[in-house]
């Protein structure tokens, strides 16, 4: 995948946030199609609640990491017991590690002050880019 791919995909979560979705949604969506090809709407709607943080409380973890991790589910994860998800978990924290490291904070209360459509843009490439590293 060219930079310039997913320099389209992260522009795409941002402009996501400008037509009005949430951070939890638009990095799902932005990366999720990146990677899937498409999101259906009920995949979607499982990340609103993660908005804001958890209901839009801004106390909680931020949403461009929730939606982040729940793209990384949906890309990686697994629909039955059996399955090793050792992949999918070692992903997961090393996006928590990298967007701690990134953005100084998890917590969206923190991270509010910055302009989120930009985080959330650049946290859809941090992860891309670690999608990408594992494959």
């Amino acid at each position: 995948m060219t930079k310039r791919t997913k320099d389209e995909a992260a522009q795409h979560a941002a402009d996501l946030m400008a037509d009005g979705y949430h951070c939890s949604e638009a990095i799902f969506i932005a990366v999720g199609k990146h990677e899937l090809g498409k999101v259906s709407d009920e995949m979607i709607r499982m990340t609103t609640p993660f908005a804001g943080g958890i209901g839009s409380q801004h106390k909680d973890l931020c949403g461009a990491l929730t939606g982040g991790i729940m793209a990384i589910g949906a890309i990686d994860g697994r629909s039955d017991s059996s399955v090793n998800d050792d992949n999918c978990l070692a992903l997961t924290s090393e996006y928590r590690d990298a967007f701690l490291e990134k953005f100084g904070s998890l917590v969206c209360e923190d991270l509010k002050q910055g302009a989120c459509g930009e985080i959330t843009r650049q946290a859809s490439l941090l992860l891309m880019n670690l999608l990408e590293e594992a494959k």
